[in-house]
């Protein structure tokens, strides 16, 4: 089997030693610091079940980092590294979800996108009136107008966005209403 960049040489470590029920802080210490030391070993674990480097690497850090909150959830020190491993695991799955989460999530964006360019493209052509008569009006109406009733935001929104008050933010709109009703009633 070929070994990529991210799989390091060094063989699979013994286990920790023996659990000692007088083990200190300076036992788990260096019961960490080994694990550490064998870092590699981890990331090339991830990696074969993330087959990503970047997404290995991150499942180990996360795991580590667990490891360390959790350490005293750990009765028998001597099963530290099996633990780390199994941690780095259950990293890897969390990671594998998360992957699968955001590529529902892309596939449902494309989804929508799509149908909205059909939607838009069947009001292109109903819409180009409408669009000439809102760029016809001046600035701040048709700003307003297409904040109300396009954006579907709300009257304090559109005072935010354009720096006026909420009851201006009203006129504008109410303005910007007249003068496409006026426009529609010469052409009729």
């Amino acid at each position: 089997m070929s070994r990529t960049s991210a799989e390091p040489t060094e063989p699979h470590p013994a286990p920790d030693g023996p659990s000692a029920e007088g083990r200190g802080a300076d036992d788990t210490a260096s019961g960490f610091a080994r694990v550490h030391a064998r870092r590699g070993i981890l990331v090339r674990l991830a990696y074969r079940l993330l087959w990503n480097v970047d997404d290995a690497e991150d499942a180990v850090q996360n795991a580590l980092l667990q490891a360390a909150k959790k350490q005293d959830q750990l009765a028998d020190r001597g099963k530290l590294w099996s633990w780390v491993r199994a941690i780095v695991v259950r990293q890897c799955y969390d990671t594998q979800r998360a992957r699968q989460r955001r590529q529902r999530a892309t596939d449902v964006v494309r989804e929508r996108a799509e149908l909205q360019a059909d939607d838009f493209a069947g009001q292109a052509a109903m819409g180009a009136e409408l669009r000439e008569h809102i760029q016809a009006l001046p600035e701040r109406q048709r700003t307003a107008i297409v904040l109300r009733h396009l954006e579907e935001l709300s009257y304090t929104e559109i005072a935010t966005i354009m720096g006026t008050s909420e009851s201006t933010a009203r006129v504008q709109v109410r303005n910007a209403r007249e003068a496409l009703r006026r426009a529609y009633t010469r052409k009729a």
